[in-house]
């Protein structure tokens, strides 16, 4: 609802937006994936949709941080049977990891306010530069694992576009993993504010999920071959405190309608890190004076890539 759904699926981030000067929601930003692994590889590296491979023998975005001085910690909620795969390997290069996730199925209940504490508890580290990446589980399917009981909030068929049975229990339960992650997401904002840091926090979904939302609704989860928007667009928020903004004034409101892609994250956070370095584009940087639109393209770089907003 953050972004005008009719159901309240983002409460406690719509009423951020309106109390909170420093919370910036962008409107028109997409994943170039609809998979975790190949986004990730992407937005944390310099690899992108049309030189994917940069990430094999580039330095990564954990690897700029540190050398700029950062103590780096990693926070995940994703199953710590995937630290030897490639996900693992983004953690593992940090400071500190803390894995919270001990399940071998990728379906079992593991909410994720676990993160909550020890993200307050990294807040407290003396470290004078921090990086903190928190890494959720969000809506992935099922769905229904995705909350605890308290936040079985939508039960009927109000807003649904005529679904019935399994169909309508997806959509519902959707869209009660959504409103729980906007608890999750909003904690955090609040729990770092409340730490009084100079910094920001930049949160960003992987990926989207189609639920049964496009014509004629026979869609649910991703599919590449299959693509429609629901799997590309995602929520981009940045919160900056108020020493952060005193200390690099910029109206980050007057570049919330700009295109964008996390293909080229990596410039972005570079560019509200401050950091400078050869291989940063400003033009590539979401929220730089020196923004140039780009094709946005989306889909497997092996095999063909479509330009997003030509339509799917």
């Amino acid at each position: 609802s953050l972004y005008g759904y009719s159901r309240k699926t983002s409460p406690r981030l719509e009423a951020l937006r309106e109390s909170a000067p420093g919370l910036t929601v962008f409107e028109d930003v997409i994943a170039p994936r609809p998979t975790t692994i190949e986004v990730l590889q992407q937005a944390l590296t310099f690899a992108n949709q049309e030189e994917p491979n940069r990430f094999l023998n580039e330095p990564a975005f954990m690897d700029l941080m540190r050398q700029a001085g950062y103590k780096t910690f990693w926070i995940t909620n994703q199953q710590t049977m995937n630290r030897f795969s490639l996900l693992g390997l983004f953690p593992r290069q940090a400071d500190e990891v803390y894995y919270l996730n001990h399940q071998f199925d990728k379906d079992a209940n593991r909410a994720d306010e676990v993160v909550l504490a020890p993200f307050a508890r990294v807040l407290r580290d003396d470290a004078p530069k921090k990086l903190i990446v928190v890494h959720l589980m969000g809506a992935h399917l099922k769905y229904g694992h995705r909350y605890p009981p308290a936040f079985d909030h939508f039960k009927d068929a109000e807003s649904v576009p005529g679904l019935t049975g399994k169909k309508l229990d997806f959509w519902n339960t959707y869209d009660n993993a959504v409103r729980y992650n906007d608890y999750v997401v909003s904690e955090l904002i609040k729990t770092y504010a409340e730490s009084k840091p100079n910094g920001f926090l930049l949160y960003f979904s992987d990926h989207g999920e189609e639920v049964y939302d496009t014509p004629p609704h026979e869609i649910l989860g991703r599919d590449e071959d299959l693509p429609t928007r629901g799997m590309y667009a995602i929520p981009f928020i940045i919160w900056t405190s108020p020493a952060w903004q005193a200390a690099h004034p910029r109206d980050l409101k007057t570049v919330v309608g700009r295109k964008y892609s996390t293909t080229h994250l990596i410039h972005t956070f570079s560019d509200l890190a401050g950091l400078s370095y050869d291989r940063y584009r400003p033009e590539l940087s979401v929220v730089n004076d020196k923004f140039k639109p780009f094709t946005r393209w989306i889909g497997d770089p092996a095999r063909a890539l479509r330009d997003y907003d030509k339509g799917l």
